[in-house]
């Protein structure tokens, strides 16, 4: 199923943890893969950092995808955080959908992937 994803690759900079960087635009086209494969790694890591960096646009769908990520992360005990400093139309759709005040986001790789509380 993620092999089917552009614009999204998975790097995991230590055990238990994953990063899912985004590139490019993400809409209702990849929010089933990218959802299913967010699954995937919160079942196997005990953290989850989803980097939109550099993504350059997103949708409702994909918004979606990540409050129900979100949501499974907490059932199952592991850390979800979110790595935002990218294009003001990707950070307004995550502000206005309030998506920023539901995940704990980061600025920085380094600071989403630090142990503790969201700073």
């Amino acid at each position: 199923m993620d092999t089917r994803l552009q614009d999204v690759e998975v790097e995991r900079p230590r055990t238990g943890a994953a990063v899912v960087a985004f590139t490019g635009e993400h809409d209702l086209s990849t929010s089933e893969s990218v959802e299913a494969l967010l699954g995937s790694l919160i079942e196997e890591n005990e953290l989850v950092v989803v980097d939109f960096s550099d993504a350059e646009f997103v949708d409702s769908s994909t918004l979606y995808a990540l409050i129900n990520s979100h949501k499974a992360a907490n059932e199952r005990g592991t850390t979800f955080r979110l790595q935002l400093g990218t294009a003001p139309i990707v950070h307004r759709a995550f502000e206005l959908s309030g998506v920023l005040n539901l995940l704990d986001c980061f600025p920085t790789r380094e600071g989403a992937l630090r142990n503790g509380d969201a700073g």
